[in-house]
This record gives C-alpha cells, sequence and structure tokens, in this order.
C-alpha cells in the first residue's frame, strides 16, 4: 500500500552577495551595467509526517541533483524586455536541464527580481559588474498523513470484517464490560463514525489505548473482537 502522498514544490530565490562595488568592473567596456549571474539549480527529495494532531515535521531530506552554471556577463537592459530575457534563461535552463514546463515560472521570478533592483543600477556607472545569484529547488515531498492512514486502516478493517458475514467473532460480555473510560483532554475524531471528540468529552479505551465513543465501540466489539484500528484482539467464548 502507498503509505505517503507525493506532491512537488519549486522554490526559487534570488539575491545579490556582499560585494564591493568599486572593486567590481567589467574587463571590457560597455554603456551598460553588466550583470554576472549565476544559477543553482538543485532536486531534492523531502519525507514529511503529519501527526494525527495537524503538526508537520521533517523526517528527512536528500539531494538527488546540483548543478552551478555562471552565465557570460550581459547587459542588465536585457530584463528590460520579456522576450530577449525569456529566450536568454530559457537557453540556460534547458542547458542545465531543466524541464521546460518549469521555465516561465522561474523566469518571471528572476526578471521581476532583476526589475526590483532596477534603482540600484541606475546608481552604478557604465561597465560595472554586479553578481546576481538565484537557487532554484524543486522539491519532490513524500507526505505521510497519520490521520488518513488510520482512517484507511479502519475503513479496511470494517469491509474485511463486513466480508466475513457471520463469520465473524463478538468480543465476550466480560471484556466489554471491563472496558475503561476517561476525558480526553485534546480534540481526536472516533474512527469508527468518523465524529470530532471535542476536548473534555469521555471515551472509551480500548486496551490497545485507542478510544471511541463508547456506543460505537460497544456496537463494534458486539459483532468483531478486534480493534478497528490496530486489531488488536479482544478476549472471545472460543479463547
Amino acid at each position: 500500500m502507498e503509505t505517503t502522498h507525493r506532491c512537488k514544490h519549486l522554490v526559487t530565490k534570488l539575491w545579490i552577495p556582499d560585494h564591493d562595488p568599486d572593486g567590481y568592473s567589467a574587463s571590457t567596456s560597455s554603456s551598460s551595467v553588466q550583470v554576472d549571474l549565476t544559477i543553482l539549480w538543485q532536486l531534492e527529495h523531502e519525507w514529511m509526517n503529519i501527526a494525527s494532531d495537524g503538526a508537520a515535521s521533517i523526517i528527512s531530506r536528500c539531494f538527488v541533483h546540483s548543478l552551478a552554471l555562471q552565465l557570460p556577463l550581459f547587459d542588465y537592459q536585457v530584463f528590460m524586455s520579456d522576450h530577449t530575457s525569456h529566450q536568454m534563461l530559457s537557453g540556460v535552463l534547458s542547458s542545465m536541464g531543466v524541464d521546460p514546463n518549469l521555465h516561465d515560472r522561474i523566469i518571471v521570478k528572476i526578471v521581476a527580481f532583476a526589475r526590483s533592483i532596477q534603482n540600484l543600477v541606475s546608481h552604478m556607472d557604465a561597465g560595472m559588474v554586479f553578481p546576481l545569484q538565484a537557487r532554484i529547488r524543486l522539491v519532490t515531498m513524500h507526505v505521510r498523513n497519520e490521520r488518513v492512514l488510520i482512517d484507511m486502516a479502519t475503513r479496511e478493517s470494517m469491509i474485511e470484517n463486513e466480508g466475513r458475514g457471520n463469520g465473524m467473532i463478538p468480543a465476550t460480555d466480560i471484556s466489554i464490560k471491563a472496558l475503561k473510560t476517561k476525558t480526553i483532554l485534546e480534540g481526536e475524531s472516533c474512527m469508527i463514525c468518523l465524529e470530532e471528540l471535542g476536548g473534555g468529552s469521555e471515551v472509551t479505551v480500548m486496551p490497545c489505548s485507542h478510544v471511541f465513543h463508547g456506543s460505537c465501540i460497544i456496537r463494534w466489539l458486539k459483532q468483531s473482537h478486534v480493534c478497528p484500528i490496530c486489531r488488536f484482539e479482544m478476549p472471545t467464548c472460543s479463547q
């Protein structure tokens, strides 16, 4: 059974590295400010767990591929033309193996950032160079949702037991009456009826620690002696 949901997340970050503007100058004369653009392309896998209470945590991550490319110097004015900038950057991204379907999303962010610093560039002398770095990450996220898995296990257990028909074995009345109750502090779900159990609710607790509405679990155990979540076995008359 597939226990995770996979999705892809594209992250594009741009920044100007710390540098000394007075120490940067083009090797050849130019009538425009020059751009020294470096692009870092990364493919990653990330495993995330979402607990039943909704809390998310990163379990692990790994890099699959990483490639850095420094472009030859080019005029800043390239960014002022949508057609020219798209043509140039799309060619670069293709050479790095970036999926063409992602090009537009990446290029829009690079051009938007470059244009946002136009005021800075306007105070630089012609022929000067400023560095620009872009990091593009395509992260395949493997999300494991405990609540969804519990729900799936519950429904599978229900289907399995329903399929047994007359072969289902109920728990003993003594073991059902021996079940304890408690008041929960935080909200949970009764995984039989799937309704919320609000904080402060009184619930019935199975020996395996799973909690349910009292009426739900009693009705369940009169048909089947196994916990609908983990299949813990209650005593039966045949034992």
